[in-house]
């Protein structure tokens, strides 16, 4: 159950961040990192069709050729973001990619031992921490001012829902007291 629901999460991750950097344009910022996104998109959708139907046994192979043009591809987008990296995407490109890397090989060379269902959760979490990094990064959110957005959230949902029927409270309550005297 784990590994599918941490498979739901890297699918649901992959598609979102493609699609934030489709639309942004960053496209054309580094078109290495693109391709990438849609080969992570297609494998997920072969590996949303194994689930459905069963794992045919040509899969094996297609994941292990995956892997190998996935690491060139991420290897590219490296040498590209490392290349221009005056550009703020591809500065995220190289902490996320690289980090995505970093990650993938350390849990691929510590989870050997593992029992394989703990091998492809470590491998989803490999995935899974850099690519919110990256979804966060490239959609323009400033986590610096997350805290200032949770107060405004916290007075706008206040203002709605306390101060209108509490003041409604105080003014009937007022009518109450006036009446008496």
């Amino acid at each position: 159950m784990k590994t599918l629901s941490f498979w739901a999460l890297d699918a649901t991750v992959a598609f979102v961040l493609s699609l934030v950097y489709f639309h942004q344009g960053f496209h054309r910022k580094n078109p290495l990192f693109a391709v990438w996104l849609c080969n992570i998109v297609a494998l997920q959708l072969v590996a949303a069709w194994a689930l459905a139907a069963g794992p045919p046994p040509w899969l094996t192979y297609v994941r292990a050729a995956d892997d190998v043009v996935t690491y060139l591809l991420a290897a590219g987008v490296l040498v590209t973001a490392a290349a221009q990296r005056q550009c703020p995407v591809n500065r995220s490109l190289l902490w996320g990619v690289g980090g995505l890397v970093v990650l993938n090989v350390v849990s691929r060379v510590l989870g050997v031992h593992l029992d394989h269902s703990l091998q492809i959760w470590l491998r989803n979490i490999a995935f899974f921490g850099p690519a919110i990094f990256l979804l966060i990064a490239l959609s323009n959110i400033r986590l610096d001012s997350l805290l200032l957005w949770v107060g405004a959230v916290f007075r706008s949902v206040g203002n709605r829902w306390v101060e209108g029927p509490a003041l409604a409270a105080v003014g009937i309550f007022g009518v109450f007291v006036s009446r008496r005297r």
